[in-house]
């Protein structure tokens, strides 16, 4: 069939550049009430894609367009995580999402990710001081900086654990956006995890360790004695 006019039972279907369009009346995930298109270069083609997604709109919501990836996560945390997995998942995935996923990530488009995006971004973790990255040093009072924020890189990494953890909740996101039909494959089920050197501790000499707890003391830090008997005990630890 090659005319304009629409058969019968074809519903929506109109000539669209060089094949054909349609469009369903959907609710998305946010409640609203738009029309989702599909398209094809035949009318059957066309007409296949629309019953499909006359159907999903009829099992619940659709997303009207795909979205970016940092609108997805917070569609997933909220509406899937949340009501599903145990309150402490939802805590570490919102942290996951807000502090290292959203800003890597979050701009490019959820179907316009791709395998090498994902793989440089976890690559640059485990180099990224995240004291600066967050600014914690920033928000602290000007008093008790003690590094980034007076442009001396304490070099605060992730472990590798936590490198692992991050990759494990954007494959899970993923995964969920396929299940939804929003992307075809996750991206992020084959990353290679970045090798994370474990940073040799350095011992604090006396006086390091005097004007810290002078600095506790000062500030009135609650955990001020704490620190004074795990110095005093890690002292006794070292004469032994």
């Amino acid at each position: 069939m090659t005319g304009k006019a629409r058969a019968n039972g074809e519903g929506s279907i109109f000539p669209y550049r060089q094949g054909f369009a349609a469009y369903v009346w959907v609710r998305t995930p946010m409640g609203e009430r738009k029309r989702k298109y599909v398209y094809g270069k035949t009318r059957e083609e066309v007409h296949e894609k629309r019953v499909k997604l006359h159907q999903a709109a009829k099992d619940g919501p659709v997303a009207s367009r795909v979205p970016r990836l940092d609108e997805y996560l917070q569609y997933w945390l909220h509406e899937v995580i949340k009501p599903n997995r145990a309150p402490l998942t939802f805590v570490n995935y919102e942290l996951f999402v807000r502090l290292y996923i959203a800003p890597g990530l979050g701009d490019r488009r959820l179907d316009r990710l791709q395998v090498r995006d994902v793989q440089k971004w976890v690559n640059r973790i485990p180099d990224t001081c995240q004291c600066c990255a967050q600014g914690k040093d920033a928000r602290r009072d000007k008093k008790r900086q003690r590094c980034c924020a007076r442009g001396v890189c304490c070099k605060e990494a992730p472990s590798a654990r936590t490198v692992s953890d991050i990759r494990a909740c954007l494959r899970s996101a993923l995964s969920n956006a396929v299940r939804e039909e929003l992307i075809s494959k996750n991206v992020a089920a084959n990353i290679v995890l970045p090798a994370v050197r474990k940073r040799k501790g350095k011992a604090w000499s006396s006086e390091e360790a005097h004007q810290f707890l002078e600095s506790a003391r000062r500030d009135r830090d609650p955990l001020y004695a704490a620190y004074v008997l795990i110095l005093v005990l890690g002292r006794r630890g070292l004469r032994g």
